[in-house]
């Protein structure tokens, strides 16, 4: 393996690191800070807009370094692989996840999260607040799953 792979590998990490770093930020760090703060939404509203940006382009950087990940170590990618061995299993598990992972950050990006934000400078209701905060959770959790099957993957599996 070559040094494209090397940085192909370093790139990935990265990009689930700003990925992951960017979920556990929000409710870690912003959402305590503004707590009391006047015009809290409008501080959410602006930090989901610009972490948006830098998440989408970790998630298509994930998707770009993970296949040329797997095409240089030679890992096929066939239905038969991801369910009969014991790797592709993991490694089909990770897909799944990951699938799974990016529907819900993209119906949270594009739908629930507007509305939420919409809800809340109308009134005080909490449905879609609920509902963006739990597919964050849900996605954040994901993640975390998601980057533990990589670790297994890289060691060469359980």
């Amino acid at each position: 393996m070559g040094i494209s792979y090397i940085i192909s590998v370093y790139l990935h990490i990265l990009f689930a690191a700003i990925w992951i770093g960017g979920m556990l930020f929000l409710p870690l760090v912003l959402l305590p800070s503004i707590k009391q703060v006047s015009n809290k939404i409008d501080i959410l509203y602006a930090t989901g807009i610009k972490f948006r940006v830098y998440g989408w382009m970790s998630i298509f950087g994930l998707i770009l370094t993970g296949v040329y990940n797997m095409y240089a170590k030679g890992i096929p990618f066939s239905i038969t692989y991801l369910a009969t061995d014991t790797y592709g299993k993991l490694f089909g598990t990770k897909l799944l996840l990951f699938s799974c992972m990016l529907t819900i950050v993209t119906v949270h990006d594009f739908y629930i999260g507007n509305k939420a934000i919409d809800q809340m400078r109308i009134d005080n209701s909490t449905k879609f607040r609920i509902i963006a905060r739990w597919s964050g959770r849900i996605n954040l959790m994901l993640s975390l799953a998601i980057a533990f099957l990589g670790v297994a993957i890289s060691r060469g599996g359980f």
